[in-house]
């Protein structure tokens, strides 16, 4: 058995260090799914820590040298949420792992499946998609006054989450073959995307070239506008009637919050609102069924979705809120920015009511250098 030399692993180490950014990159940034890897060995270390859960594993090749390979393996809350722990396999504990190699030759790896090969028993599995109740349809419950609830009932728990779509598309465009990630699956879609002034075309299909590493997302950085309700983990509504205004709580940004004025103030004016990734959002009730939300005062430091949409400081949403049954809210939002399209749009997606939870605290931390670097 021969180990690399130790100038190879001061090497190695420096590569991964200049790697570190990949960490924090979307997974179809950071993976070559068209590659498929198998690798074998001792479990060396674990890393449970938000926003991915790592193992390391020592891997012998033909000629005997060993290489610590890093293996993603999911969202500690979510494996957590499935009884998994970070103690759920011991080290030393010989695995098996199939998935799909990094992009480049560093020795870094996205786990399809993990097997204890003494037991033969799959480790960190996947949670089963998970559905609202269905079976008998309800109407959406109401406050006193007859305005329906966004949020959950007196004594009850829940939150939304289950993005019908992770992408925007202008609704006038018909079919868009688009991952859940937000890659075309043809450039030449682009201009059915939304109605891009050309200045934003080229940003938006630069992004999509580069394989959406960009995105602001992957540096921990809020997701405001319409991404902030197809980021994981959900959002919940707290409705404060008395003080005139909903708040909604980002379960997939860091604690993050947005207020929802709803007291009758009127809208300011763009010239004098603060810039933030949240705007400044003016709400009413129509017909006591849907709430109506006009924002501006956004900055620029988001995508509006994850496949690269871009905007300006001018950008101005006019967001419809419609829970039409107790499971399921319907969200419009019609997106305005002369600066960046060459007219208004409106596009939309649903969310499905998780029942009797909460949603729970999502960290995203720059966890990568003390991943790879130690």
């Amino acid at each position: 058995m021969k180990r690399a030399h130790a100038t190879f692993l001061v090497i190695t180490l420096v590569a991964a260090a200049t790697s570190v950014a990949s960490a924090q990159k979307p997974y179809v940034a950071t993976y070559d799914a068209t590659r498929s890897i198998r690798l074998q060995g001792p479990i060396t270390r674990v890393e449970w820590v938000n926003p991915r859960a790592f193992l390391f594993i020592d891997v012998k090749d033909a000629t005997g040298t060993i290489t610590n390979w890093a293996v993603e393996f999911g969202n500690p809350l979510d494996l957590e949420s499935r009884g998994w722990k970070k103690n759920s396999v011991a080290l030393g504990e010989v695995v098996r792992v199939d998935g799909i190699p990094a992009r480049g030759a560093g020795a870094h790896a996205s786990a399809k499946s993990i097997v204890v090969t003494r037991t033969g028993r799959e480790i960190f599995t996947a949670a089963a998609k998970r559905l609202a109740t269905v079976a008998v349809k309800r109407p959406p419950p109401r406050w006193p006054d007859g305005q329906v609830r966004l949020g959950a009932e007196p004594g009850k728990k829940g939150y939304w989450g289950d993005p019908s779509s992770r992408s925007l598309v202008d609704t006038k465009a018909g079919r868009i073959a688009i991952s859940d990630e937000g890659l075309l699956s043809n450039l030449n879609d682009a201009d059915r995307v939304a109605p891009f002034q050309p200045w934003a075309r080229a940003l938006y299909v630069r992004r999509q070239r580069n394989l959406l590493a960009d995105d602001p997302a992957g540096r921990c950085l809020p997701a405001g506008g319409p991404r902030q309700f197809q980021m994981p983990n959900g959002v919940q509504f707290v409705e404060q009637k008395d003080l005139g205004r909903v708040m909604v709580l980002s379960g997939g940004n860091n604690r993050n919050w947005r207020l929802i004025n709803t007291d009758g103030r009127p809208q300011g004016q763009p010239a004098e609102a603060v810039l933030t990734y949240y705007g400044n959002s003016v709400g009413t009730w129509e017909n006591k069924d849907s709430l109506v939300v006009d924002s501006i005062g956004y900055n620029e430091r988001f995508w509006l979705t994850n496949g690269g949409l871009p905007h300006t400081y001018g950008l101005r949403l006019l967001e419809r809120f419609t829970r039409t049954d107790f499971n399921t809210l319907k969200y419009e939002v019609t997106i305005s920015d002369e600066r960046t399209y060459t007219r208004p749009w409106t596009t939309g997606f649903t969310l499905s009511w998780i029942a009797d939870q909460e949603i729970q605290e999502y960290f995203c931390e720059e966890n990568a250098e003390a991943t790879f670097v130690r």
